[in-house]
């Protein structure tokens, strides 16, 4: 008997930014500091922040910090990472993003059956996922739970990060279902024995496939639950 629904929220709940939209964003910001080769900037900026976000994403290192860091690679004064920091919430985190469709109406019909949950891999804690979930119009409150990977202090594929969601709900892996898209994490679910539903992407291989998202309480209610 299903008693949890998990989710993945970057291209389950919401879908996510484009490159080019963020690249864009970061050279008006780099230009407007004097920056003059945007190319390189660019490549280093990217470099140094494929780093220190994968230590962001386990809560080793603050968002500010890598914020920092960042600023400082391209030659810049490390105060302006307040500015960046209000740029990046203001036009990337709650403007690139779009929400998924229907998908507080098909949280509200979950939620009268299963226990819901989301286990993200993010550089965000609970409390900025929330305020993530608020500006893009997603019902939060549905959610029984909501587990970052920078809160505690994994990230999908690594078993501990299931577990931790399992334990908290005290359901064994057969009693929940891990809703996401990429292969990796997919894959991490299966190998402790969630049931997975694969969102959108043909490509990756889970026990159950839904291409639109108010489809799953059809799978959840005919297809898996007795």
């Amino acid at each position: 008997m299903i008693k949890l629904v998990i989710f993945d929220a970057g291209d389950v709940l919401y879908k996510g930014s484009k490159k080019e939209m963020v690249r864009e964003v970061v050279s008006r910001f780099l230009a407007k500091h004097g920056v003059k080769d945007l190319e390189k900037a660019i490549k280093i900026g990217g470099e140094v922040w494929s780093r220190v976000e994968k230590l962001v994403k386990i809560g080793k290192m603050s968002l500010r910090e890598a914020h920092e860091k960042w600023i400082e690679a391209l030659g810049l004064n490390r105060k302006l990472v307040n500015e960046w920091s209000e740029i990046e919430k203001s036009e990337i985190r709650f403007k690139l993003f779009k929400r998924t469709p229907h998908v507080n109406e098909t949280l509200k019909v979950l939620k009268r059956k299963y226990k819901l949950a989301i286990l993200s891999d993010t550089v965000l804690s609970k409390e900025e996922m929330v305020q993530k979930l608020q500006a893009l119009k997603i019902d939060y409150k549905l959610f029984d739970e909501i587990f970052t990977s920078h809160d505690i202090g994994f990230e999908k594929p690594h078993k501990e990060a299931y577990l931790i969601v399992l334990r908290y709900f005290n359901v064994k892996p057969e009693e929940a279902v891990f809703v996401g898209h990429a292969k990796d994490e997919i894959e991490g679910a299966k190998k402790i024995g969630l049931i997975t539903v694969v969102f959108a992407d043909k490509n990756v291989e889970g026990d159950y496939f839904v291409e639109q998202f108010e489809d799953l309480p059809k799978i959840l209610d005919k297809t898996i639950s007795p």
